[in-house]
């Protein structure tokens, strides 16, 4: 009767897979031994997507400690960024939506390309940790032992995170304040917008109050003629001395009688001696910077003089051509203010002319 062999022992894992699982660490440690194994079968590293490398970069990057990949993501980013936003902005003049059209670019391949490399990028470097401690070791034991001392832990992990929110935390801030500051700003441009209030006219005197230069020349009044009153009729003696009857008592009394003359009304003369009008003061001085037909032009040079401290304000015209926008500094009280302000306008290299306010 056949003997049944007894249950296999189950075979200990390979050298090299017990220093692959010991440098790659306790975080994901299944899904890169499957990984790793699979380019050493194939004898290179190729593309595999990376969803942490991709997004996370410069993160992932910290936490496997990949130090030198991690240096040139981060000055890639910035020398691209800067050449968009320095060269491309300031010598190549690039309109809006292709400066915005080349940044998305540059944002798709700063999460395309270390998502696809990021596993070829961690499997070379953990040859060359493993290649080093079997080196620097005298037994497979004593390589593991030291590379699981190098190896990522959920304790990194962690303090990620945590630097992570201060640095959320910090920018949240930051921006408030920035807000805070830019809100300063608008409304003193907002101010320096608003056109100062017209002077006072002078105080002009009543013509009611002031007496008027009468002439010396009385005005001739001209007599009203009053109307001869008809001859009365000779009587005889006896007649003289009858009363008056009364129907004829009436009569008399509806005779009309003379008018006393209207005096003549004086108009009031106007006064040679009345006080001129007294000008305004002048409301100051400007200093005209420009009148640009692209808005986002003059937003540029106005952002340039309020950085430099100068109150800029911008004002909308309408022109045959169309709207522009006309940039200028100011109110100065005096000329030489305006003019010293003129001469930090032009070290701008920015034009700079002076004119009295009306």
């Amino acid at each position: 009767m056949p003997v049944t062999p007894p249950t296999a022992a189950i075979a200990p894992e390979s050298a090299t897979t017990a220093l692959y699982r010991a440098a790659i660490g306790p975080v994901n440690t299944a899904h890169y031994l499957a990984l790793f194994a699979r380019f050493n079968d194939a004898g290179r590293a190729g593309p595999a997507w990376n969803g942490a490398a991709g997004f996370l970069t410069l993160n992932w990057l910290v936490f496997r400690q990949l130090w030198i990949a991690a240096l040139g993501y981060v000055a890639c980013a910035e020398g691209l960024s800067l050449l968009v936003l320095g060269v491309g902005r300031r010598l190549l003049q690039w309109p809006a939506a292709v400066e915005w059209g080349v940044l998305g670019a540059l944002l798709v391949l700063s999460i395309a390309i270390p998502g696809a490399y990021g596993n070829a990028w961690l499997h070379a470097e953990t040859r060359r940790r493993i290649t080093r401690a079997v080196r620097e070791a005298r037994t497979v034991r004593e390589a593991c032992a030291a590379l699981e001392r190098q190896a990522s832990t959920p304790r990194r992990l962690w303090g990620l995170v945590v630097i992570n929110g201060v640095l959320v935390v910090a920018l949240i801030g930051g921006y408030v304040a920035w807000s805070v500051v830019l809100a300063g700003r608008g409304a003193a441009v907002g101010s320096i917008n608003t056109p100062p209030p017209a002077p006072r006219p002078a105080p002009q005197v009543a013509t009611a109050a002031v007496p008027a230069a009468v002439s010396t020349t009385e005005p001739e009044i001209k007599p009203v003629p009053v109307p001869a009153a008809a001859p009365a009729p000779v009587a005889g003696p006896a007649k003289e001395a009858s009363p008056v009857s009364p129907s004829a008592a009436p009569a008399m009394q509806r005779m009309p009688q003379a008018a006393p003359a209207p005096q003549p009304v004086l108009a009031p003369a106007s006064t040679a001696a009345a006080a001129p009008p007294v000008a305004p003061p002048s409301a100051g001085f400007a200093i005209n910077v420009g009148l640009f037909a692209d808005p986002a032009n003059a937003g540029k040079a106005h952002a340039r003089l309020i950085e430099a401290g100068l109150p800029a304000f911008t004002q909308t015209v309408t022109m045959a051509k169309g709207p522009r926008v006309r940039v200028r500094v100011g109110p100065f009280a005096t000329g030489p203010e305006a003019e010293a302000a003129a001469e930090r306008v032009r070290a701008l290299r920015l034009e700079a002319q002076v004119f009295p306010l009306p």
